[in-house]
């Protein structure tokens, strides 16, 4: 019989790499993985789960090289530093080494769905150069291709699209807006699909290809759970919610101004008009049976309802 793998979780504290870590202990795979506090709410779950854990994080050369010591797999999750919007690309870099050190056969690494507008010439005439989104989509550009140029005999991009969980605490101090006025002002338009994830879905999803390595290998895979106009959206979120959430919708004059400003928000919703033309949704239901938003927001109604009570 052969051994079952050991996989390395970077974000194993986080909503995608702990729900990967539960799925799979729950296939008594092995998973390893740092944490800066041993002593956090995550971690002591992740530890009764019977994750390996070391203390360090992602800057710690000696806790990767120990925690990673007999691992197959990588799970590669990074986040955005605003202040250094390089130090992702940075952190990377150090972290295929170590893999690499350490026999790592397979990576699947987690990155955005914006980064196919990196290839799109109608999407990327929108970002603007310079800006949060282009300095965002640059580093999660960088993390893939560190993974590449690893010399892995096996990787996958899986590229998710917008959280359900932004909707929702503690995500949603960074779009407040429906939870605070009942309205979503964007520059996104009425005809705009909104791709949305479940992070438990990445989760699933990653899992199945960490299963079937050879099936997905080299490939970049846009990923959704469901797709949903902004007011469908909103209608869905409000219905959980038990209050009524409207759609505002920017003039091609409004959107004009904010650029002025460089709007964080507003050239983000732009791309984000494409972001549907990424996803093949027969292609993710061939491997997990996806969460609509509908469902998501039963299964999270508590956090629902302690954000919009």
């Amino acid at each position: 019989m052969s051994m079952k793998p050991t996989v390395f979780i970077c974000g194993a504290t986080g909503s995608q790499g702990g729900a990967l870590a539960h799925q799979l202990r729950a296939m008594d795979w092995a998973v390893h993985a740092t944490v800066r506090n041993l002593e956090s709410g995550p971690a002591k779950l992740l530890k009764a789960a019977g994750v390996q854990l070391t203390q360090g994080d992602w800057d710690d050369a000696a806790a990767l090289k120990s925690a990673m010591t007999g691992c197959d797999k990588l799970f590669l999750c990074l986040l955005p530093d605003f202040s250094d919007m390089n130090r992702e690309r940075r952190q990377a870099e150090a972290i295929v080494k170590i893999a690499q050190a350490a026999g790592v056969g397979q990576v699947v690494a987690s990155t955005s769905l914006g980064v196919f507008t990196l290839d799109d010439i109608e999407a990327k005439e929108h970002i603007v150069p310079e800006s949060f989104m282009a300095g965002h989509l640059a580093g999660k550009k960088g993390v893939e291709e560190s993974v590449r140029r690893g010399g892995f005999q096996y990787w996958t991009f899986l590229r998710p699209s917008f959280f359900m969980a932004n909707f929702l605490e503690p995500k949603v101090a960074r779009y407040p807006e429906p939870r605070d006025k009942g309205t979503w002002t964007t520059a996104m338009t009425p005809e705009t699909l909104l791709a949305l994830i479940d992070h438990v879905d990445i989760a699933s999803f990653a899992a199945g290809v960490f299963q079937d390595p050879e099936r997905f290998h080299g490939q970049a895979i846009g990923l959704a759970s469901d797709m949903l106009s902004v007011q469908d959206t909103l209608t869905t979120l409000g219905e959980a919610a038990g209050r009524p959430l409207k759609a505002v919708f920017l003039t091609d004059d409004e959107i004009s101004e904010n650029q002025k400003t460089s709007n964080v928000f507003t050239n983000s919703q732009i791309s984000m008009r494409y972001m549907s033309r990424y996803i093949d949704m027969n292609g993710v239901a061939s491997v997990i049976r996806p969460t609509s938003f509908k469902n998501f927001l039963e299964r999270e109604r508590e956090t629902v309802k302690a954000t919009y009570s």
